[in-house]
């Protein structure tokens, strides 16, 4: 980048990706500041990397780490110095580069490089990044205003559906209110307290049921939300924006050999990535839908499948986020206990 900062300096890189260590990638910010050099400040994300530990365990984490910053650090070449700020998240500091379009063009050229992509070694995945930028001094003139612009710039990405770049601007993002751990916390608790209040509050299971898959679908915007059996589909609740207006059922054995034993679900960010893990019917059955991507959580109760919630999006193929399918899984126990305890099926109700 021909920048005086990292000339002659024994700077620390990080043991696992061979980035910048954040302290060096702060420091450099830091550095144009104090030059006066206008330069554009990114954080970036990867989503839902909790779900690749639970799923495929750490040492596949720290191999997807280093694959997407190895994607990153080749994407951003010399217009851009890329540090590991800390675990799944990327800092990248753009010298030089701060008018609108020209920063535009250079997330959109580096995000579709890295948008769906599968490490060699593990094909099974399906990998997305959240973007946030702001820029200096167009945003702000000093390090920590600045970098909380970018947080807030990445937290409109990630409340949005995640997989897309923001960049900062005071007319749309001035007011967002970035979440403390404890107010993220609180708002899970209400959610979760609403699931069962709708099963124990109703008069027949099959109402609450209803009302719950309802109120699910409504506040999680998910296009269609059903019960899926290998008797057929049971309680569909459209969403009014869904491309598709009838849903049809889907062969459980297409899905449920894929469903992880210890999170109970399976889920599709994209589904056209089916066909790259050989699941060319399932591919089939959800392009005759207009299915862009899918969640399937098993209701079972001990050793008995009664079913999943099933959970379609029709509009664009959709980043499911942990906290989302957290709540569809404890929806889906809640539902087998209740049928488990009145001793009922779906048919039945």
């Amino acid at each position: 980048m021909g920048d005086d900062f990292f000339n002659n300096k024994d700077l620390k890189t990080d043991y696992l990706t061979g980035l910048y260590t954040r302290d060096v990638i702060v420091d450099y910010a830091k550095h144009l500041i104090e030059k006066g050099t206008e330069f554009s400040l990114a954080l970036v994300d990867i989503d839902n990397f909790k779900n690749v530990n639970d799923n495929y365990g750490h040492t596949v984490g720290d191999h997807v780490i280093s694959f997407l910053a190895n994607r990153l650090k080749d994407s951003f070449g010399n217009r851009g110095a890329v540090g590991r700020f800390g675990g799944d998240e990327f800092m990248v500091v753009i010298p030089n580069i701060t008018e609108y379009d020209a920063v535009w063009s250079l997330l959109r050229e580096v995000h579709k490089t890295i948008d769906g992509v599968t490490p060699p070694d593990y094909k099974t995945l399906y990998l997305t990044c959240t973007f946030g930028l702001s820029r200096c001094p167009t945003d702000a003139n000093n390090y920590d205003a600045l970098f909380e612009l970018t947080d807030k710039a990445l937290y409109r990405g990630k409340i949005k559906g995640r997989n897309c770049f923001i960049i900062y601007l005071e007319s749309k993002h001035k007011n967002i209110q970035l979440h403390s751990a404890d107010d993220t916390t609180i708002s899970s608790m209400q959610m979760h307290t609403q699931v069962f209040k709708f099963l124990n509050s109703a008069p027949h299971l099959a109402d609450g049921i209803k009302d719950l898959l309802l109120f699910l679908g409504s506040n999680l915007m998910i296009d269609h939300i059903g019960i899926q059996t290998k008797d057929g589909l049971y309680f569909s609740q459209i969403h009014t924006l869904s491309n598709t207006e009838e849903f049809e059922s889907i062969t459980n054995t297409f899905f449920m050999d894929n469903v992880s034993p210890s999170m109970g679900v399976y889920y599709l960010n994209d589904v056209t990535h089916l066909e790259n893990i050989g699941q060319k019917e399932l591919h089939e059955v959800c392009l005759k839908q207009g299915i862009k991507s899918s969640l399937y959580a098993i209701i079972r109760y001990n050793d008995k499948i009664f079913g999943y919630i099933r959970a379609d999006s029709t509009s664009t193929a959709r980043i499911w986020q942990y906290k989302d399918m957290d709540l569809l899984i404890t929806a889906a126990n809640a539902i087998a206990m209740s049928l488990h305890y009145q001793n009922k099926t779906f048919k039945e109700l």
